[in-house]
């Protein structure tokens, strides 16, 4: 097993400068797979932005929506605005319709033209190995994958750890998110309209935290260290700027 890249306590090194993008399907999907990770980098002197590719507003239980409920199509993006209040990352939302997406040519060429809008150096999207995830982060992913191999400036490319079971998912790459899980916590709990589901509670989120420090580091989680994990499809180390 190769040892993995972590990124500890210590300023994030090489991210002053860069131009970090979370490119996720679904309103709670950053705060799920990198909530802690994109805190560190601003931190450390990076452009972050957050674009949101669809609306969300179909993520309702089946039961809810057989009781009637509906969620309007800004309800949700207010929902993430409340999550990322205060913390200098900015936010983008394409306002795509959710549960349809697909990695065509259309969806290719939008989250292309996004990243190229952003000069994204570094981004952040869902897990290309989960079977069992969600249609949305499956499409989304593999669409990421194959626009970011044209966009010049896009050198490093990691994918954040899935909620869904049975995955494929085998971290490389951790970054200590310690000091900012609590503010974890609270972001999710943001999601107002998701309120009760499981992978978006307090308990899951710790124990996820810690999860990707036993599989990797297991000296440091002992010590109590928290990480998000991901894989890496295209990693860079030391980049030159290439806009061409």
């Amino acid at each position: 097993m190769n040892a993995p890249a972590v990124l500890g306590r210590e300023p994030v090194p090489g991210v002053r400068g860069e131009r970090v993008v979370a490119l996720v399907a679904h309103p709670d999907d950053a705060e799920l797979l990198c909530y802690g990770t994109l805190r560190r980098a601003v931190a450390a002197g990076a452009t972050v932005t957050m674009v949101v590719v669809t609306h969300g507003a179909n993520g309702v239980s089946l039961a809810d929506a057989a009781d009637g409920h509906r969620l309007g199509p800004d309800e949700r993006a207010e929902e993430v605005r409340a999550a990322w209040h205060s913390t200098g990352i900015q936010l983008s939302f394409l306002g795509l319709p959710d549960g349809a997406l697909v990695a065509d040519r259309h969806l290719i060429s939008t989250v292309e033209a996004e990243l190229t809008r952003l000069d994204c150096t570094l981004l952040i999207t869902h897990s290309l190995h989960a079977d069992t995830d969600h249609q949305d982060h499956r499409a989304l992913a593999s669409a990421a994958a194959n626009a970011a191999t044209r966009v010049a400036t896009c050198h490093t490319v990691l994918h954040g750890e899935p909620h869904a079971p049975r995955s494929a998912f085998a971290p490389t790459v951790l970054v200590d998110i310690t000091d900012v899980l609590d503010d974890k916590v609270t972001a999710l709990a943001a999601h107002r309209t998701q309120a009760g589901r499981w992978y978006l509670g307090k308990d899951y989120t710790h124990h996820r935290a810690a999860q990707a420090g036993w599989r990797l580091r297991p000296a440091a989680a002992a010590a109590g260290r928290a990480y998000e994990a991901f894989e890496t499809s295209v990693l860079t180390l030391f980049p030159q700027e290439d806009r061409s």
